[in-house]
């Protein structure tokens, strides 16, 4: 049995986009669906609009989500007020109540029995077609620059009808350790189904410092340059007087991406990047970076470093069938090989 635990998504602040973004999360990660959905909701005075985001939720999932609902609460249907009552009602009056007597076995047995009632089937989700999506990951070592981007684009977003747009932030990597390194890595990737379309670096309009020189370069080590169709690197300016120019270093980090940049000052319009974007997905015919992608990549990391160990090896074995008496050190950097 796999739960997944979303209470944000009846959060009164939540934007359209957000409730979309965590809806597709859970359905990617109860693939190829729920079979069960509970609403856990309290027994706080609840208005018509509180009524209103629920089903809006729900149907986020489905049409068909009522016949996978179940609410669970801590008091019996009959002790609810009406509002809570009627959207029992819209669960076929699907209801569990959390009470001293239940036990762990019953909540799990009323679970069973509504998979049973559904013959087994999981609540299927339409998918939005792949050729109306934009998947984009943000990236840098700079948590600010990356929110002043990722905010404009989401406000945005609420008003495009044309397009779904995702948009996943990539923690800054120079501060995770390896192991998470490539857990985030392919937790952004994942995400994207079916893969990123771009990956936007931000990085500040002065000088690059040794941070975000190296945030790049681990970009880059971590997904090879089969990256750079998909990278666009946004240079932030802290002026709209200010020139848009670039000195040799930046110039020369932003070729080794493929050269694809886009300066942006505090008056950019965010449609304007937008459609830099746009243009860029079009150019890549709609091909995406996949996690089959990464793994790929992984794998032929695993290979190299496989045949460099063997090459050692072998170096070691012949040398000491030569008697040399020397002490010979071989060192290896295995971690740049990641």
């Amino acid at each position: 049995m796999i739960i997944i635990n979303s209470p944000q998504l009846l959060q009164t602040n939540i934007s359209d986009h957000q409730i979309t973004q965590t809806v597709r999360e859970c359905v990617h990660l109860s693939d190829p669906g729920p079979h069960v959905i509970v609403l856990l909701l309290k027994h706080e005075p609840c208005s018509a609009e509180d009524q209103e985001r629920v089903e809006k939720v729900l149907l986020s999932f489905s049409e068909h989500v009522y016949q996978h609902t179940m609410v669970l609460s801590t008091r019996e249907p009959t002790e609810t007020n009406d509002i809570l009552q009627k959207i029992i009602q819209k669960c076929a009056n699907r209801h569990f109540s959390l009470q001293a007597s239940s036990s762990p076995h019953d909540l799990r047995q009323t679970l069973e029995d509504i998979v049973k009632m559904n013959d087994g089937r999981h609540l299927s989700c339409a998918e939005v077609p792949e050729y109306k999506k934009m998947n984009l990951v943000v990236c840098g070592s700079d948590e600010t620059l990356k929110s002043s981007i990722s905010e404009p684009i989401l406000q945005q977003t609420d008003r495009r009808s044309d397009r779904q747009i995702s948009l996943v932030e990539l923690p800054a990597l120079i501060r995770l350790s390896e192991e998470e390194v490539m857990r985030q890595t392919h937790r952004c990737v994942s995400l994207c189904h079916p893969g990123v379309h771009v990956f936007i670096i931000i990085i500040p309009e002065a000088p690059i410092n040794n941070e975000d020189k190296e945030e790049m370069e681990k970009i880059q080590r971590i997904f090879s340059s089969r990256i750079n169709k998909h990278i666009m690197i946004l240079i932030k300016l802290n002026s709209e007087h200010q020139t848009a120019e670039l000195n040799e270093e930046t110039q020369s980090v932003i070729q080794i991406f493929g050269g694809r940049h886009q300066f942006i000052n505090p008056k950019t319009q965010v449609s304007v990047l937008m459609e830099k974007l746009e243009q860029m997905v079009e150019e890549n015919s709609g091909v995406c970076f996949s996690t089959e992608t990464l793994m790929e990549i992984q794998m032929e990391k695993l290979l190299k470093l496989e045949e460099m160990k063997k090459k050692i090896q072998s170096l070691e074995t012949h040398l000491l069938s030569r008697g040399n008496k020397h002490k010979i050190i071989l060192g290896l950097k295995l971690q740049s090989m990641f």
